[in-house]
């Protein structure tokens, strides 16, 4: 089995200060030639407007594996005392290092979404993971996985892994399989609309 590790990211991966773009939790359908590394990577930087209760995962394959994907479970508590000012909605991305695509549903219409936010909702980070074996950082490629929220005291927590047998790293990858279905729109129109750079999907393609 071949362990992989990141030092410093993946090909492509920008290095100092988030790009700019537009404000993404404005976002709803459409394509756009902003990229998910920067939202993952860089969510209030690039307008990522991450309110109690919300959480966002993401996984970008390594270059050259596909499209990736991004969820935000938008539970709609915006209001003065974060109590819900609106229904929970899902805003869902698909792209790569360079564009995206996305869509924004109500969350109640995506069957798996309620249950997999519970799950994630109930999840702990185990900080101590492999703490007993550790390896020495290599500069190498692999599949990037992302979780970003903010609870109900208001928060911030953002976190990534590449690496293997992570118990967060397999929540997220089974979270995103689930997800990928109601993620379809998104895409089938990053396929249409950049052909050239969808390469094999990879939506589902959860191991680094």
């Amino acid at each position: 089995m071949t362990i992989v590790l990141l030092a410093m990211g993946l090909s492509g991966c920008a290095t100092g200060a988030a790009p700019a773009t537009a404000d993404w939790s404005t976002m709803s359908d459409g394509c756009r030639t902003s990229g998910l590394p920067e939202v993952v990577i860089w969510p209030e930087d690039v307008g990522v407007q991450l309110h109690p209760t919300d959480v966002l995962i993401g996984r970008i394959p390594d270059t050259g594996n596909g499209p990736g994907l991004l969820v935000h479970f938008r539970q709609g508590r915006t209001g003065a005392f974060a109590q819900s000012a609106e229904p929970p909605k899902l805003f869902m991305a698909v792209g790569n290092w360079n564009t995206s695509c996305s869509l924004l549903i109500d969350a109640d219409t995506c069957p798996a979404a309620a249950a997999i936010y519970r799950d994630l909702a109930e999840r702990s980070i185990p900080i101590g993971h492999a703490f007993d074996a550790p390896l020495v950082p290599t500069v190498t490629h692999g599949t990037q996985y992302f979780l970003s929220t903010r609870d109900g005291h208001g928060n911030r927590m953002d976190w990534s892994y590449v690496g293997i047998d992570h118990p967060l790293q397999d929540a997220l990858a089974m979270a995103l399989d689930s997800l990928a279905q109601c993620a379809a729109p998104a895409a089938r129109a990053f396929q249409h609309q950049y052909p050239a750079q969808a390469g094999q999907p990879a939506m589902s393609a959860g191991q680094p």
